[in-house]
């Protein structure tokens, strides 16, 4: 690949320096690589197995002297597949703008931040819409809470009782608790005054609620509180302000790292084998006639809901490995 020059003609060069910087951006409040584990793959589509439930199946295993022993059949398999489109952005960095730049702005580098801050926000988007809509789950694996049964309501609702709720049914599924919970910020600031909460950890140490002893109190290993922020008015409108994981609570289980026979709410599978030869990456190029250099962030990837309900029943396709409270707060 021929090394990038300002001044040439256009010729795309993978940036190196700039890929660092949109790989290490800090994406302050965004939860969604914390319940879709990252899954890299070579091939930008193909297949992954989805298996049964066999293993827990209790058959007669004893054996007579002289006969054979009862004989089992493997894994079910079925398969479903994954294609990693591409989500990429671009910004023109002009040479006005690099003359013009005083210490410490460097146009390259905000320009990169930029473009890697709405490539991320749109799979944030993404994920969130895919972790919250209750027809991606399971029957008996969403709930919809109305009137007083919200959270808000701290006189009749019982909000404990909810997330337990949640966690027995992940634990009838896969028989294995939710290990993570996402109470979003707005869902968090109600909690943190419920007076079934309160009571809990009064005598904690600090007495104030905390995600981490909200999880304590439920046993789950990790909660969640995202707090980023979406615009959903078009381009050059008057922004229309909210938060994007609105005011939804999930509860699931993920695992510490992705394998094979391993359950997961969910995976994003990852395209390195792309020219960039990496899940994300920069690259720029010239354009004279703009007295511009082009910066571009790509990113390959798809989401997925892996762990799903038995094929050739209704739950077939269904998330099974997490629990959906819908509108837990008014």
């Amino acid at each position: 690949m021929a090394v990038y020059n300002p001044s040439g003609g256009v010729n795309v060069h993978v940036d190196k320096i700039l890929t660092q910087i949109s790989v290490a951006w800090p994406n302050a409040g965004l939860i969604g690589d914390q319940l879709f584990p990252l899954v890299p793959v070579q091939k930008q589509t193909d297949k992954y197995y989805i298996f049964g439930r066999e293993g827990w199946l209790v058959v007669n295993d004893l054996r007579a002297p002289g006969t054979a022993a009862n004989e089992i059949p493997g894994l079910a398999l079925s398969t479903d597949t994954y294609y990693a489109s591409e989500h990429s952005l671009q910004i023109p960095i002009t040479d006005e703008e690099r003359w013009n730049a005083d210490n410490p702005l460097a146009p390259d580098r905000d320009g990169t931040e930029l473009v890697t801050a709405r490539v991320m926000l749109g799979r944030e988007r993404a994920m969130q819409t895919l972790a919250t809509t209750a027809a991606n789950f399971a029957s008996g694996s969403t709930v919809t809470l109305v009137g007083t049964q919200q959270w808000n309501d701290y006189i009749n609702s019982d909000p404990i009782s909810d997330m337990r709720t949640a966690k027995v049914t992940v634990n009838s599924r896969i028989f294995m608790n939710p290990n993570v919970g996402v109470l979003p910020y707005q869902v968090m600031a109600k909690l943190e005054d419920h007076p079934d909460f309160i009571e809990r950890i009064k005598y904690s140490e600090r007495g104030i609620v905390s995600a981490d002893l909200i999880g304590a109190v439920l046993g789950i290993d990790k909660i969640l509180i995202p707090g980023v922020g979406i615009n959903t008015a078009n381009e050059g409108q008057p922004s229309t302000l909210g938060y994007l994981w609105g005011k939804d609570a999930l509860f699931a289980w993920v695992p510490p790292r992705a394998g094979l026979k391993i359950p997961a709410f969910a995976y994003e599978f990852g395209w390195s084998g792309n020219p960039g030869g990496s899940v994300q990456y920069v690259d720029r190029w010239r354009e004279e006639v703009r007295k511009s250099d082009l910066v571009r962030v790509c990113r390959y990837y798809d989401i997925k809901l892996v762990a799903q309900g038995d094929a050739g029943t209704a739950d077939a396709g269904k998330a099974i490995a997490a629990y959906l409270i819908k509108n837990a707060i008014a």
